[in-house]
């Protein structure tokens, strides 16, 4: 298959030669094209993928290629681990004022008081707004950090929540 594959760039090779000499452009002259020869069917035969140093720049480049994906993976798996940290820590928070509120309308009390749970610290502060309504105050409080607080409003009677900011 190699000689056959000679024969064929050899002939195109000599064929382009010929057609550049035809049109009367003088481009390459005929050291150039023997170099041309040389350089071609020495990639042909495959001679360039010994121990000679050839193949030290196609590792090295394999290497980079590998290297910079594993960073771009680490990047990209920190990021999410970071993401699903801070989701978990906002769904805790959540879970705990919302048990706390749930608590305090069972209760039915009007009453500032301090619970920890297993997240934080919370606490809470309620006042009558209406004989029928009752507003609280709901802050979350965890490694020392206070979050925004949430205010409930909600029905006594019925116990239904009527506004939640």
């Amino acid at each position: 298959m190699i000689k056959d594959m000679k024969s064929y760039y050899s002939q195109s090779i000599h064929s382009a030669s010929h057609l550049l000499r035809r049109g009367c452009i003088w481009i390459w002259s005929s050291l150039a094209e023997r170099k041309w020869r040389e350089i071609f069917f020495t990639l042909l035969k495959r001679d360039h993928l010994n121990n000679n140093g050839f193949i030290l720049p196609y590792t090295l480049l394999l290497l980079m290629l590998i290297s910079l994906l594993g960073l771009s993976a680490r990047d990209l798996f920190i990021t999410k681990y970071q993401y699903l940290t801070n989701m978990k820590s906002m769904y805790e928070k959540n879970v705990s004022v919302s048990h706390a509120i749930l608590l305090e309308m069972e209760s039915g009390e009007v009453a500032s008081r301090q619970l920890r749970g297993d997240y934080g610290e919370i606490g809470i502060q309620s006042e009558i707004m209406n004989p029928e309504e009752i507003k609280l105050e709901v802050t979350f409080k965890r490694n020392g950090k206070v979050f925004l607080p949430t205010t409930v409003v909600y029905n006594k009677g019925t116990k239904h929540i009527i506004r939640w900011e």
